[in-house]
């Protein structure tokens, strides 16, 4: 408990503006974002770049052929009804929404194995990201993260090849990349000067979302913003299947990584793998 509030504050120390919030209501007094985007519908409508001309809409990208047998996309489906209706039911009964009239730009069924009810991830106004849980005409819970628009951060599609689906135009994906049946959430973080790997997942004794790399403290860097390739590769290493990174730490004196100048991890690749036990990625080790 002590490292997941530690590592928030250094995180919120790196961005104090905009963080990923997992309070369970949006303050008031924040600013409505004033970027309307197209609406995605469906986890079968992936909003991609429009730097791809022939089509807006890209399928979920699968784990590839060499991965452990598990699907990334957990089975959960709406029909376009049931979205239309619940993005109505949003618009007319959620308090921020009304209040400062925010758009919904992504909205989806998910499977995060939060009890209560149906599990929704929506995207408001390309930038707040919550989540509810609905049982009826009631929300019974609501949990609040961020996102961060590629663009602003990457010429390259750095999210080509993550699997999952991803979230509009973001740089977060929805899926089970663990493989324990309940879905989780990537993310590519861009908390100030501290690039930060992702997984965020529902914890039932916390009753929260938690970060899977919590005592990691995974950060990265951009290799090539025009060019890529990618700061993260998804991959089986040495029979386990997991992730490589492109490491970048910062050396601030706060960091709980801090290493004086140079970081031996820095600007090398480094493998990370999931721990059932731990319930959390680990490091394996340099990739060779």
């Amino acid at each position: 408990m002590k490292k997941k509030y530690y590592l928030l504050y250094i995180m919120a120390l790196l961005f104090f503006s905009c963080f990923g919030s997992k309070k369970n209501e949006v303050k008031n007094d924040q600013p409505a974002p004033q970027e309307k985007e197209q609406v995605v519908t469906n986890r079968d409508d992936i909003v991609e770049e429009p730097s791809f001309p022939e089509n807006d809409i890209v399928e979920e990208t699968p784990y590839p052929e060499n991965a452990l047998n598990w699907n990334i996309i957990t089975e959960v489906y709406a029909s376009d009804e049931e979205i239309e209706e619940m993005k109505t039911f949003l618009y007319e009964n959620d308090k921020y929404i009304k209040k400062y009239k925010v758009e919904i730009t992504f909205i989806s069924k998910a499977n995060f194995g939060i009890p209560g009810g149906d599990n929704w991830i929506v995207r408001l106004s390309d930038s707040f990201l919550p989540i509810y849980v609905r049982n009826g005409t009631t929300i019974e819970r609501k949990y609040n993260l961020y996102s961060f628009n590629l663009e602003e951060y990457s010429n390259f599609n750095i999210m080509r090849d993550i699997p999952g689906t991803r979230i509009g135009n973001s740089t977060s994906s929805i899926g089970d990349f663990n493989g324990d049946g309940i879905d989780e959430i990537f993310e590519y973080g861009f908390y100030g000067s501290g690039f930060l790997i992702t997984f965020w997942g529902y914890d039932l004794g916390e009753d929260d979302f938690v970060n899977y790399c919590g005592n990691i403290y995974l950060s990265f860097r951009l290799i090539d913003k025009y060019d890529g390739p990618a700061p993260a590769e998804f991959m089986t290493y040495k029979g386990m299947y997991g992730f490589k990174a492109y490491r970048f730490i910062s050396d601030l004196g706060f960091s709980p990584t801090y290493h004086p100048d140079p970081n031996p991890k820095n600007n090398k690749w480094f493998f990370y793998t999931w721990s059932a036990e731990q319930r959390e990625y680990v490091e394996v080790g340099e990739v060779e």
